[in-house]
């Protein structure tokens, strides 16, 4: 599956719009459930990634490597949501369980519950924190893939993410 994917990639990077629409769709569902959980609603979320699939689209062909497709997607929109929070001032806020099942995603219906007390812990962890978790957990990305997207080293990155899973689970209430 890795190398039909690498080869979509190739494709699109050629400018095959279907070949880029392929390569997305295997991505979409993940893509949105990170958009919703870094923005807070749907909307917001359809509208990032909206915005980071044009992105990248236009500048595929920059790509230098196709099997860092899935983690530059990811950088793009984690910029994309980033942008939209700090240019609506808005915090992020909990998801309600409610639009997760109302709200569509062209791609598939997100098919994941979100509780009301995880939407607010993940709420207060600070931005780093929370990309950090939302990568690894919703993203499916390794500590490689998201030490590059964010600068830093897996080592960091692997310390990060285990010091705010801890912090998500002591406000969960589940350690003492």
């Amino acid at each position: 599956m890795k190398n039909d994917l690498e080869k979509l990639v190739r494709e699109a990077q050629t400018g095959s719009s279907k070949a880029f629409a392929d390569v997305y769709s295997f991505y979409a569902t993940d893509l949105y459930k990170f958009a919703l959980w870094y923005t807070g609603n749907g909307a917001d979320a359809c509208d990032c990634v909206q915005e980071a699939v044009l992105l990248s689209f236009k500048s595929i062909a920059k790509l230098r490597n196709p099997a860092s497709f899935k983690s530059w997607m990811f950088k793009i929109l984690a910029n994309v949501c980033k942008s939209r929070l700090i240019d609506s001032a808005d915090r992020l806020s909990y998801v309600p369980v409610h639009e997760i099942h109302e709200t569509q995603h062209t791609a598939a219906a997100v098919d994941v519950e979100l509780s009301v007390e995880l939407s607010d812990a993940l709420a207060r962890l600070d931005a780093d924190e929370r990309q950090i978790v939302l990568l690894s957990v919703i993203g499916r990305c390794k500590s490689g893939e998201i030490a590059k997207m964010l600068d830093m080293t897996a080592g960091s990155v692997r310390s990060k993410l285990s010091r705010s899973l801890k912090k998500l689970r002591n406000m969960l209430g589940e350690v003492q």
